[in-house]
């Protein structure tokens, strides 16, 4: 699996070498984002990538210390969310978390498309916030897994005898279920629980609208920006060249296992 960073053109051999490579980033495109915890630097290119450095308030001598990054991509896929849990895990550190969310939202809570579990790049400016409420999220799809499908024909071809079959908008949030013990069924992570471990994946089939290759600006390399309609609203799918097995071309269909980190760039009013 390529890694987070990779994907979004900051392919590092090693940790140290990607934290060098956080250390030198240039002040154009950046600037300090304040929360509880101290602060988030966003550093952001014209290719749209992006990493959230969190800078952390030490002692008395107003140090800050990086505890840990995130990588984003910022493009224009926007989905309408109902945010209905804020949620850290054991793993998270304070700038960390996800929002369990219901997309493409009725009325009134549980009426919706279906349901997902974002990391939030910005998650200690939200953490305050009192749920439920709306927003919108613009949310960047890192592939663990990803096929092409030239068309919608070849799509529908390949599913051909499978028990389960999808349709080319579909949308299942995959890391809220574990694998059970051998002959058990899945185990639900419920939002509401005491603990919560569940990981930010979702496995979605989606219609490619527009493709564009991207080089990331500090390290020139190369990757691929798709938006990607999907069940509920439209989303920024990155890849890097090594993980696409096939064209990745408007009118395409692509189906795959993602991790999805977002930011809620609209939060209106409580629902």
């Amino acid at each position: 699996m390529t890694d987070h960073f990779s994907v979004i053109g900051f392919n590092a051999g090693s940790a140290e070498e990607l934290a060098e490579m956080v250390s030198k980033l240039p002040d154009t495109g950046a600037y300090s984002q304040p929360c509880a915890p101290g602060y988030y630097y966003r550093w952001h290119s014209d290719s749209g990538s992006e990493l959230w450095v969190h800078l952390a308030a030490g002692g008395g001598d107003e140090k800050l210390d990086i505890v840990g990054v995130t990588p984003y991509f910022s493009g224009s896929g926007r989905v309408p969310v109902r945010v209905m849990k804020k949620r850290q895990r054991p793993t998270d550190n304070a700038f960390e978390g996800a929002v369990f969310v219901e997309i493409e939202p009725g009325p009134r809570p549980r009426q919706c498309s279906t349901v997902a579990l974002l990391d939030v790049v910005d998650y200690a400016v939200w953490a305050n916030r009192v749920t439920p409420f709306m927003a919108v999220a613009q949310i960047a799809a890192f592939p663990h897994d990803l096929m092409v499908f030239p068309d919608e024909d070849a799509f529908a071809r390949a599913q051909i005898g499978q028990t389960v079959q999808f349709t080319p908008e579909s949308f299942f949030a995959s890391g809220l279920f574990s694998s059970g013990e051998a002959g058990s069924a899945a185990v639900f992570h419920d939002p509401s629980a005491d603990e919560f471990t569940a990981a930010s994946r979702a496995f979605f089939a989606g219609r490619v609208l527009s493709v564009e290759q991207r080089r990331n600006s500090v390290t020139g390399q190369v990757f691929h920006a798709a938006q990607v309609k999907i069940l509920g609203g439209t989303v920024d799918v990155v890849a890097d060249t090594r993980q696409l097995r096939g064209e990745l071309a408007p009118g395409c269909v692509i189906q795959g296992e993602f991790w999805l980190c977002a930011r809620l760039i609209e939060g209106s009013g409580h629902a």
